[in-house]
């Protein structure tokens, strides 16, 4: 006889029972439905196996829903930490970081970014601490700070990375400014000042810009003063070679070109009155060789008289209008008698032997021989000028 079982889960049941005691169904009435043919029944010794497969399989998919729940947890905070990393709220993103890894612990990037967070605060503390170093004029300190923390970010890349970067650098510059600032204080050279121009062109803070325009001033001023003085000596190749220098830092600086400009006009101008001054004193000279070689002297006086023992004195002064000495002058001279016949002709020379310029001197010669009264007449000088 075929044994009564529940049409719904297949459990053994009894008569009387109006409800399956094993899944809590209702039972047909009708005993008849509750006898079914076992080789087309369901048979109840499956249902263990086929109940613990569906139990694994309902834990696995929870297990899934579970893990996938917790990515995206840990995916969605570390997103937030991004974003506040990228904020330069380094402290809330390394917490945020820190809530990621709860939700997925092996989570790479959370870890690293929060290692890297650790190596972010501490430069930006660093970097706080460099501004009472500008103050107190601890330039080159400062300066290997920046270093240091440059060198911390050597092996790291990303956005991050290039605003920690480029904040070093901005303090780097404000470094540079201040010591710069300090040198214009203390009055530097303007080498000084021209050596240290570049560095602050390549800031663009409007600091910089300020400090260039000053530090330009301060070149463009020493450097007009001191060519403006070469100037004044007709040292025009100095006074150029300023300015030129001047403008390889100012191009286009309007005092310095219109200075330039006054310099070559004035140096055109001095040569050119020079060069007249050559011509002139060439003109000059060869005027004076010829008043030299032609009339380099003045006859002052010249007279024959008889002296107490009868003989006939010639004697008489010149005066030098010559530009050089002269030396061995000679006075050539004719005696007539008073009937204007030729007694004789004489030469003779004036003492000193060398005359300077505006200088006089005598001459003298006595003639023993001659018994009448004569005149002087047809006299001639000669002298020699130096080289000659």
């Amino acid at each position: 006889m075929d044994m009564s079982y529940c049409p719904k889960c297949g459990a053994k049941t009894y008569e009387e029972e109006q409800f399956c005691v094993s899944c809590g169904s209702q039972l047909p009435d009708n005993i008849t439905e509750r006898y079914l043919d076992e080789s087309k029944g369901f048979n109840k010794w499956w249902f263990a196996p086929i109940s613990v497969v569906i139990f694994v399989l309902v834990f696995a998919i929870g297990i899934h829903f579970y893990l996938e729940h917790q990515q995206n947890q840990a995916v969605e905070i570390y997103q937030e930490g991004v974003e506040l990393a990228n904020e330069g709220q380094y402290i809330n993103a390394k917490e945020k970081f820190e809530q990621s890894l709860d939700y997925k612990s092996n989570y790479q990037a959370a870890s690293t970014s929060l290692t890297f967070m650790d190596v972010a605060i501490e430069i930006t503390q660093s970097l706080e601490s460099i501004e009472p170093l500008i103050e107190e004029g601890s330039y080159q300190q400062a300066f290997k700070l920046t270093h240091d923390n440059e060198s911390k970010l050597s092996q790291y890349n990303g956005e991050v990375v290039n605003q920690l970067l480029t904040e070093i650098v901005s303090k780097r510059n404000e470094i540079q400014i201040a010591q710069i600032q300090d040198q214009l204080d203390e009055d530097a050279s303007i080498d000084e000042l021209k050596m240290q121009l570049w560095k602050v062109e390549s800031i663009k803070t409007e600091e910089a810009n300020e400090l260039e325009s000053q530090m330009k001033e301060r070149i463009v001023n020493h450097s007009f003063n001191q060519a403006s003085s070469e100037l004044s000596e007709n040292q025009f190749s100095t006074a150029l070679g300023i300015v030129d220098d001047a403008l390889r830092y100012i191009p286009d600086n309007e005092r310095l070109q219109s200075l330039k400009t006054t310099i070559e006009r004035e140096r055109i101008a001095f040569e050119t009155e020079q060069q007249e001054r050559i011509e002139q004193a060439l003109n000059q000279y060869e005027m004076e060789q010829e008043q030299n070689a032609n009339s380099a002297v003045e006859l002052v006086n010249i007279e024959a008289s008889t002296n107490e023992e009868g003989d006939t004195v010639v004697k008489g002064e010149i005066k030098s209008i010559a530009t050089v000495p002269i030396y061995s002058i000679s006075v050539k001279y004719t005696l007539h008698n008073q009937d204007g016949d030729q007694i004789l002709e004489n030469e003779t020379f004036v003492f000193p032997e060398t005359l300077y310029p505006e200088e006089s001197g005598e001459f003298e010669y006595t003639h023993f021989d001659i018994e009448e009264d004569v005149v002087i007449d047809n006299w001639e000088i000669k002298w020699y000028l130096e080289g000659e």
